[in-house]
């Protein structure tokens, strides 16, 4: 799951002026379909809001805010395939008419107006407005009257897409990109040659030349050229959230780009909470998903795994270090010292004893394997260093992780 927030300073305006464009932009997928076959912005309120009234709500709910201030943002919410492919399979239909799925106690019944695909991407639409309730919650900030702030006092409105694009300086296909390029300029050459040619069998050699050079374009699964504006194959359902810098009211600035985590200040005579911190709302986003959906996430797959590769990595492009794998066995080591010493390891791997030194031998050497392997992988190929204290605690997060997988009977 990648939860973003997007940074207004990277937006032409920086998101001072109208939200008008963002809105056309989103609602692009609409463009040439019936009433019937479009697929509306939605929120707490409801599920089909036009883009007409989006386009009103977000741009007179400004309240106080100068013409220089940001006044909307937007956060991405993509799922990958694995996740997609699970929430499908749990809002399929069953003969009865009942999807697989059963939530807080409701059944999802079926419509006979929406097939299986409307099925799961509703369930995906209540995940989103879930977690807008995510977001409120994030920003710690109460009401005069002491209510805390909520989902449904957050002026947003989320659109669903099905296709995604291949842009310009993607790092995964750049390759690809940079490749069919070359092959995209060998074919114009050939084919703005040929009308030059005369001779009806070096013209025939011309056309051949050219469907030989067709063929070397690497395309997709769906035989689509990858290539900068072509539509992805696959399932890309993912979300775009329109947020209004003011709460409904128009009595709160909230800014999800505000760094101050746990910072106080004071407002109206009161001390209130003030920042965002966009780790813990992107960490809360990927656990209401496994909650609510039953999805069992592999460890090397969570947020915070993640964070601590990236860690790991930023760390390495800087210092330098020979060989990886004797530096992580060494981390890991020490890790795993310090951890039986100070019994968390112990008790993450839910063995009650008062002697560490009979922890299972075998199981020890298990995390240690996957401690090392994981380490050694999200550093990634090089010469790297890190300093020794940097370098255990990066271990003990990993040992954490896989020990967590133990204690629970699953094995490594």
């Amino acid at each position: 799951m990648v939860i973003k927030v997007h940074n207004p300073k990277h937006s032409v305006g920086k998101n001072a002026g109208s939200v008008s464009n963002l809105v056309d932009y989103l609602d692009k997928e609409n463009v040439g379909k019936s009433i019937d076959e479009m697929d509306e912005f939605f929120n707490h309120d409801g599920f089909f809001h036009t883009a007409a009234e989006v386009e009103k709500a977000i741009d007179n709910n400004k309240g106080k805010l100068a013409s220089d201030e940001t006044k909307f943002y937007m956060i991405t919410v993509n799922p990958s395939q694995a996740e997609l492919e699970h929430l499908m399979e749990k809002h399929k239909f069953n003969e009865s008419g009942v999807t697989n799925y059963e939530t807080e106690g409701k059944d999802y019944i079926h419509d006979m107006m929406y097939d299986e695909a409307r099925n799961y991407e509703t369930a995906f639409k209540e995940y989103i407005k879930d977690l807008m309730d995510e977001y409120a919650k994030n920003f710690n900030r109460q009401y005069k009257d002491g209510r805390s702030l909520t989902g449904n006092d957050i002026m947003y409105f989320a659109k669903i897409e099905h296709e995604r694009t291949y842009k310009h300086g993607e790092k995964r296909f750049e390759k690809e990109m940079q490749h069919n390029k070359t092959i995209q300029k060998k074919v114009y050459i050939a084919k703005r040659d040929i009308d030059t040619i005369a001779d009806p069998i070096l013209k025939n050699e011309k056309l051949s030349e050219i469907k030989k050079l067709e063929k070397e374009y690497i395309r997709n699964s769906e035989g689509t050229i990858i290539k900068e504006g072509a539509k992805k194959d696959g399932n890309n359902l993912h979300a775009h959230i329109i947020i209004s810098r003011m709460d409904k009211s128009q009595t709160m600035k909230l800014s999800p780009m505000a760094n101050h985590k746990q910072s106080k200040n004071k407002l109206d005579g009161k001390e209130v909470s003030i920042g965002f911190n966009r780790d813990a709302f992107v960490a809360s986003g990927e656990k209401l998903f496994d909650k609510k959906f039953e999805y069992e996430r592999p460890p090397e797959y969570q947020y915070n795994y993640y964070k601590e590769a990236k860690q790991i990595r930023a760390l390495s492009n800087v210092l330098h270090l020979r060989n990886p794998q004797a530096f992580a066995k060494m981390a890991v080591k020490r890790a795993m010292h310090e951890m039986i010493k100070d019994k968390t390891l112990q008790k993450q791997l839910g063995y009650v004893m008062k002697d560490p030194r009979k922890i299972p031998r075998q199981t020890l050497q298990k995390l240690e394997t996957k401690a090392i392997e994981s380490v050694v992988k999200a550093m990634g190929a090089g010469a790297y260093t890190n300093p020794v204290t940097a370098g255990v605690q990066v271990a003990k997060q990993v040992i954490t992780t896989t020990a967590k997988v133990v204690s629970k009977g699953m094995g490594i």
